[in-house]
């Protein structure tokens, strides 16, 4: 930076935002015969910034997002942008190609920036606009279509509402399988989008999943497969306050992936003082017994995986990539990004995420949960969504039928019959799964080759399982298990 002082002016809810330059010398030319004094002038004049910035988080809160507007940061190296995240910048997305990162800050986060060394640049997001062909669903034209699928579709396909938003809106999702008012051990699949309010190609291509699935039960051969093979649940829109609003935040400003038990600052897996959107998410998703899950976003085109929070690999890392690179490779723009080697990254790797919602969903609930970055507009014009859906249709499709691979079965005790709460282990995978409480249904999402399974439970002998396991995702292979009461 040149000596010249740096504001940034900002109006509220809505008004125009630039950052001004102000042509005069910094304070500190005026001593630079005094070096202790230009030196006890910098050291307060930090202690200002950062102590305020302090001051003001935790007197306003999630409100002080409203006073956010999006700003591009030149960047020149991942260093730069690790001192972002350590100064709680809120990235929303970086790219060392462009060496650029894309922040959202109010004008004393700014200040701070530029502190540090950088500059910041208004950089809003456009909103697209829909065309007499192609438009976005507001949040009552998808109520009314999701309503109506579940009417049309009645034995495969049944309408639900976790919670309810901020404004009291339904966060709808629905539930698609063959006996869909039934609780079957079958593989269950959560695909969740717009938790960003402003990012809402994932709603548009869920509808059109949807819509494909139901159409073509018992016509393609494919479709009815995963249908009867599964338990899918679709969730449009996590966050229809924020998209009522075309914002990020939900309708108190909370942005719902910052929002969930952190893996390495929260021991407890606890809702409580979250997000009304985030603790139904949290309350539906400890209900059920997902193995695999997608969550959309949008402002670039990538797979992202596990961990966000940390450095280093996920556990059984070989899937989790083999899993991204197999949406990659069917969605070409994605595949042959220039930004992401075969489009695909780590997390943390691309820049850190506290509190996100994939590294959640593995942590806590063993849910392999991988990010799709979908579009690199957010809120891209209506008329290219035909082409978005061409591009992830496949990829959708092919993740769902993952979740048959691997192995599932029913454990029970040997004597009763009745269900066993157990503990899974897996070899070479530093992770343990369990059953569902309800009925012992397990399903285990594996690599080919050879594993070795060992189930536990109190009051029970263990049981070791040795599996070899195809490279398949057609035919669900089941092992059921019967557990040995232990001899008191």
């Amino acid at each position: 930076m040149d000596n010249a002082w740096h504001f940034y002016i900002s109006g509220v809810m809505g008004t125009q935002s630039q950052i001004i330059q102000l042509g005069y010398s910094s304070p500190c030319s005026l001593y630079k015969g005094f070096p202790m004094i230009r030196l006890f002038i910098v050291v307060v004049f930090a202690f200002f910034l950062v102590s305020s910035f302090s001051y003001s988080q935790a007197l306003y809160g999630h409100e002080m997002n409203q006073f956010r507007e999006r700003v591009a940061i030149p960047i020149e190296s991942k260093q730069d942008i690790a001192r972002l995240v350590k100064a709680d910048i809120e990235i929303d997305r970086c790219s060392l190609e462009e060496k650029t990162v894309y922040a959202y800050a109010t004008p004393e986060e700014v200040k701070l920036i530029e502190y540090l060394g950088f500059q910041a640049t208004l950089s809003p997001d456009i909103i697209g606009k829909n065309t007499r062909e192609n438009s976005y669903h507001t949040y009552e034209a998808l109520t009314a279509k999701l309503k109506q699928f579940a009417k049309d579709y009645p034995s495969i396909a049944k309408l639900e509402s976790i919670g309810q938003s901020v404004e009291k809106r339904e966060l709808w999702i629905l539930k698609i399988s063959d006996n869909v008012e039934e609780d079957e051990a079958e593989p269950e699949v959560k695909y969740v989008s717009t938790m960003h309010g402003d990012e809402v190609v994932g709603q548009e291509m869920f509808v059109y999943l949807i819509q494909l699935l139901l159409e073509n039960y018992g016509k393609d051969a494919q479709l009815t497969a995963l249908v009867n093979d599964l338990e899918i649940w679709i969730m449009p829109n996590m966050n229809p306050d924020g998209t009522a609003k075309k914002r990020r935040y939900n309708s108190q400003w909370v942005d719902l992936n910052r929002n969930f038990p952190d893996v390495q600052s929260d021991i407890n897996n606890d809702p409580t003082g979250r997000a009304v959107e985030t603790q139904a998410m949290m309350k539906f998703s400890g209900s059920r017994n997902f193995c695999l899950s997608l969550n959309f976003h949008g402002g670039a085109v990538v797979m992202n995986y596990p961990w966000d929070t940390m450095a280093g690999d996920p556990p059984n890392v070989e899937l989790v990539r083999f899993l991204c690179l197999g949406y990659s490779k069917r969605n070409i723009p994605m595949y042959k990004s220039t930004s992401f080697k075969d489009g695909i990254t780590n997390g943390y790797d691309w820049y850190e995420v506290n509190s996100g919602m994939q590294d959640w969903n593995y942590h806590w609930h063993n849910c392999l949960d991988l990010t799709v970055e979908v579009s690199q507009q957010k809120w891209p014009g209506a008329d290219t969504l035909p082409q978005y859906w061409k591009d992830n249709k496949e990829s959708l499709l092919w993740s769902l039928a993952q979740a048959r691979r691997g192995i599932q079965g029913i454990v029970k005790d040997k004597v009763t019959q009745k269900a066993v709460e157990a503990k899974i282990q897996v070899s070479n995978i530093s992770k343990v799964f369990t059953t569902n409480k309800g009925n012992g249904f397990y399903n285990l999402v594996l690599m080919p080759g050879k594993h070795t399974v060992k189930f536990t439970a109190p009051g029970y002998e263990d049981y070791i399982l040795n599996v070899l396991v195809e490279d398949n995702d057609v035919k669900i292979y089941t092992v059921n298990v019967n557990m040995i009461p232990q001899i008191r």
